[in-house]
């Protein structure tokens, strides 16, 4: 009933449309996109539309959530980034929401749990943040009892900051051990950066890397490295690999000058998807020189999932083998597993260092001496935020849901899917599939994870390749740059696309060269 002295109450007679409203929003994201070429506005025209009916004056009296949900619905929703939710959305690596995940997230926000202490005996959301993570572990083919350092994060930016928090503990503990510390306080949370290498003798920190994500440089910045101080050392014909003799020369140079080095490796690099071949040689380097090896693979983590398939996709499972030599991990749960926005992961094997980084200590956000064992600590205490959603609920359920054979199942059709349109490309006149290489089709082909890069042959039509494909409605595509020139990104991520085939990119692909043709011979 409604309470009239509480303006945020719902009046009883308007809760059936409300529920009707609310259904069509949930019901809208599990509706596939229409078949049909784009006929009604684009999606620049809906996303000003949407902005020009948004409000940007406070109401005075507001209208009350019925007319607002419609108001979201009817108004807003046609402004948001188009395809977002459809199998054929290719924009970046990201997935859609399993159904198991979607149910989870709502009741996560009708609960609106704040993961943040371990109170085993007032909420079980700890715990199942737990169990999720552990899972995790177990889907990636990865020792749980050795990777005791884990936590979810809001994506593979939070986890690389993370990482490289994680590195330059340990990398200056370490040296202050040596100059004559105690453990207990050879600590850079409490010593500060400056302090720590001051007393440590370090002169600098440095980050070596090749084609790193850019979210690496803003983590650098983060935790105090800079982003000068990153240096890329990727092969020019594919940077994707480390120039294995230029990574000796610095680390064993930095040594020699006080400098402490991170390792940065990625495993599916943004605009190909492919991965370090050398990582084996990489760890036997850090280690020679104490380096700290880092891994983002953000994306690249999911082919481990196919670790033991048979075929191409045992093949592909081998391409993330060496992702145990890391001393951290980066992962992220909104792409291929598919849960909603915001979920990465991280992993290292030391949870001492992710304590001494973020520790918060408040008798108020304590948990209570009956919260024994400490098995599980409060994720407040190892990673960047206080204030957590219950992010674990859908990754739990998802997994919980589907398995470890679901998720082998719906990994091998995403590679699939993927490899259709690669072969697609390959095969036509007016397309280039990149990276350019001297072998055949089957090479060419059989290199593809779940990212096809390409472009048009014909540079009048790849200037606006992206636009082109993107303005016919039934697919969305990411543009990038590759070796100079304009290039698309179509990275295959939604669960979806295991009932879906690649014929409807064909057909978009074709128009597309198709109508390019009919406006050069009309002008």
């Amino acid at each position: 009933m409604t309470n009239p002295a509480n303006p945020m109450s719902v009046p009883a007679s308007d809760l059936p449309q409300i529920l009707n409203l609310l259904e069509m929003a949930i019901t809208s994201t599990l509706i596939h996109p229409p078949t049909a070429p784009r006929t009604t506005p684009t999606p620049a025209a809906h996303a000003l539309s949407a902005a020009k009916s948004s409000i940007t004056t406070l109401p005075h009296s507001g209208l009350g959530a019925k007319e607002t949900l419609s108001h979201l619905l009817t108004e807003i929703l046609p402004g948001l980034t188009a395809q977002s939710t459809s199998p054929h959305y290719y924009g970046f690596v990201t997935g859609g929401t399993t159904p198991a995940a979607l149910a989870a997230d709502i009741i996560v926000t009708v609960t609106d749990q704040n993961v943040q202490v371990h109170l085993p005996h007032e909420s079980v959301s700890t715990d199942l943040e737990n169990a999720a993570l552990s899972m995790l572990l177990q889907l990636f083919h990865l020792d749980t009892a050795e990777w005791r350092g884990r936590t979810l994060t809001t994506g593979a930016t939070a986890s690389n900051i993370l990482g490289l928090a994680c590195a330059r503990e340990h990398l200056l503990r370490e040296k202050l051990i040596l100059a004559g510390y105690i453990p207990a306080e050879a600590s850079v949370g409490e010593m500060g950066v400056l302090g720590a290498c001051v007393e440590a003798g370090i002169t600098g920190i440095q980050i070596l890397s090749a084609a790193a994500h850019s979210s690496i440089a803003k983590a650098a910045s983060t935790v105090g490295i800079g982003r000068r101080n990153i240096h890329d050392l990727s092969l020019p014909a594919a940077p994707w690999e480390f120039d294995l003799e230029e990574l000796e020369r610095r680390l064993e140079a930095g040594s020699q000058r006080g400098v402490v080095s991170i390792v940065v490796v990625g495993f599916g690099e943004v605009n190909t998807g492919m991965f370090t071949t050398s990582i084996r040689e990489i760890r036997a380097l850090t280690t020679k020189y104490g380096a700290w090896l880092h891994i983002d693979a953000a994306f690249g983590i999911f082919a481990r999932v196919l670790a033991g398939a048979e075929g191409a996709m045992g093949d592909v499972g081998k391409w993330a083998d060496g992702l145990e030599l890391a001393d951290s991990i980066t992962g992220d749960g909104h792409k291929l597993l598919n849960v909603p926005y915001d979920c990465g992961f991280f992993f290292t094997r030391d949870p001492a260092l992710l304590t001494s980084t973020f520790l918060n200590s408040a008798p108020y956000l304590s948990s209570p001496p009956t919260a024994t064992p400490a098995a599980i600590p409060s994720p407040l205490n190892i990673g960047l935020e206080n204030s957590r959603r219950f992010r674990a609920l859908p990754v739990y359920a998802t997994l919980h849901a589907y398995g470890s054979t679901g998720y082998e199942k719906l990994v091998t059709h995403l590679v699939t899917h993927a490899r259709g349109i690669a072969r697609f490309i390959y095969r036509h006149a007016a397309y280039e599939l990149l990276p350019a290489g001297a072998g055949g089709e089957e090479e060419a082909v059989g290199r593809v994870f779940v990212v096809v890069l390409f472009r048009a042959r014909e540079e009048r039509v790849n200037k606006r390749l992206k636009e082109r494909i993107n303005s016919d409605g039934r697919m969305y595509v990411s543009g990038t740059m590759w070796e100079g020139r304009e290039a698309v990104r179509c990275a295959v991520g939604n669960w979806r696309v295991c009932a879906e085939g690649w014929g409807l990119v064909e057909e978009v692909l074709e128009g597309v060269i198709k109508r390019a043709a009919e406006e050069k011979g009309e002008e």
